[in-house]
């Protein structure tokens, strides 16, 4: 009992000074809510820009596991040919044993992905064209920027979505009909007509030349069955890709079904798994598809490393500024502890021991250190909202941010451990001070 009422005591005390010295209370609070305030914004506007790079990525790759099928054709013998079609031809198969994989999973999506070149009145550009299944994909939607036309019309048959710099490119408006020339599932050369039925808003350079079609459109042009497609794209959390992406191929191992191996193209080719288990697949000459399961760190490894890159840099740069406020927080409360001295001569003379008046500092600087924390967040949020809502015409920064704006990330876990760091520097930095000038004897203090 006797500890908590001491304690008591020297907060009430504490909380009396700071009041009593409203001038001298604000430097220093200012000082603390200020560090506070850098490192919020610093890792929060970081964060934000790492998250929009992955997402940019992650939709450009199709998402963030990617199961394919491969299938070799047969010559007029009935003998396995060594040439081949990424096809999923047992759609129901594959989508059952995805959904009874056990993974916790954002949305899914059946695309029919196809490599080709958009023709217009002489004008080509190489291009990606998605087809999708609109009814299903809603998140794809709900992504468009629509710049021209209705979006209702996409659900036509033949209609293309294109980008703006796509449009700019071909000299296109919406209702104008475009060639598209592919190569089919058989490898004959193919060309079909497409109605130009919406133009979206570029969300950055990265994904500029995506287009998007009616997955059965696709399907007829490629000579595919219209419940078939290429590619089972599967959106995760982040950091359990590879998990995920291990776990379904486990599960169409269970089935009985051939598929690649992940550990084995991992172990062989590290820097460059995708490109095995695509090996793996092409070179597999058997008489049925064969199914092969990539993360997206296994088609972009690099993506890994860069995240990783960019966390470090923060990280040193926010050390950097948290010692340069603590520094800055040491110098003003020496300043302040100086102009205290008569005061401190005051308790001692009263009785106060050296240790109590350094305890009484340290539980002043605690008090103002989660008043500047409290501060210090609410102004960065306030900071970051403001500068977010700021269009950004920036085309080589465009994959760093979100329909060009930056955003923010704020990881509750990873702030509430940087705030404590910093609460503690903020107490050493205090108590350095405070502990050298409470061992002033009375007579010392006050002359």
């Amino acid at each position: 009992m006797g500890k908590m009422s001491n304690m008591k005591t020297t907060v009430l005390l504490a909380l009396k000074n700071l009041t009593r010295q409203k001038r001298r209370s604000l430097m220093l609070a200012l000082a603390i809510s200020f560090g506070f305030f850098i490192v919020t914004a610093i890792d929060g506007i970081a964060s934000g820009a790492m998250k929009n790079l992955v997402e940019h990525i992650v939709q450009m790759n199709g998402g963030n596991v990617m199961v394919q099928g491969v299938k070799h054709q047969t010559g007029e013998d009935g003998e396995i040919v060594k040439k081949y079609q990424f096809i999923i031809d047992e759609p129901e198969f594959i989508e059952n044993v995805f959904l009874n994989s056990g993974i916790q999973y954002e949305y899914y999506a059946c695309r029919t992905q196809s490599g080709g070149t958009v023709i217009f009145n002489g004008k080509k550009v190489d291009t990606n064209i998605n087809g999708c299944n609109y009814q299903k994909e809603t998140h794809l939607i709900d992504s468009f920027i629509v710049l021209e036309g209705n979006i209702e019309d996409i659900y036509k048959p033949y209609s293309l979505v294109i980008t703006k710099k796509t449009a700019d490119s071909l000299n296109v408006q919406i209702g104008d009909v475009v060639l598209y020339s592919t190569t089919t599932v058989t490898g004959q050369k193919n060309v079909a007509e497409f109605t130009v039925s919406l133009i979206i808003k570029d969300d950055s350079i990265m994904n500029s030349i995506m287009i998007y079609a009616p997955i059965e459109s696709i399907n007829e042009t490629l000579e595919m069955k219209p419940n078939e497609y290429n590619c089972l794209s599967v959106f995760v959390e982040n950091e359990k890709q590879d998990l995920y992406a291990q776990q379904i191929e486990d599960s169409i191992r269970a089935s009985g079904k051939p598929v690649t191996d992940r550990l084995q193209a991992k172990k062989e080719a590290p820097n460059n798994i995708a490109g095995k288990i695509r090996k793996q697949s092409i070179n597999n000459l058997i008489p049925e598809t064969i199914y092969a399961v990539a993360s997206l760190n296994d088609a972009v490894p690099v993506l890994g490393q860069i995240v990783s890159i960019v966390h470090s840099v923060t990280t040193m740069i926010l050390i950097v500024i948290m010692l340069i406020v603590m520094v800055g927080i040491s110098n003003t409360y020496r300043m302040i502890m100086y102009e205290r001295i008569k005061e401190i001569g005051t308790m001692r003379a009263v009785g106060m021991t050296g240790k109590q008046t350094g305890k009484l500092f340290t539980t002043e600087a605690v008090i103002l250190s989660l008043i500047g924390a409290i501060v210090g967040v609410i102004v960065a949020l306030i900071f970051m909202t403001c500068v977010c809502s700021i269009q950004i015409n920036f085309d080589a920064f465009s994959f760093f941010m979100k329909n060009n704006h930056l955003t923010y990330e704020i990881s509750v876990g990873s702030m509430i451990g940087k705030y404590i760091i910093m609460i503690l520097l903020t107490i050493i930095a205090v108590r350095g001070t405070s502990k050298s000038v409470s061992r002033l004897s009375p007579a010392q203090a006050l002359r």
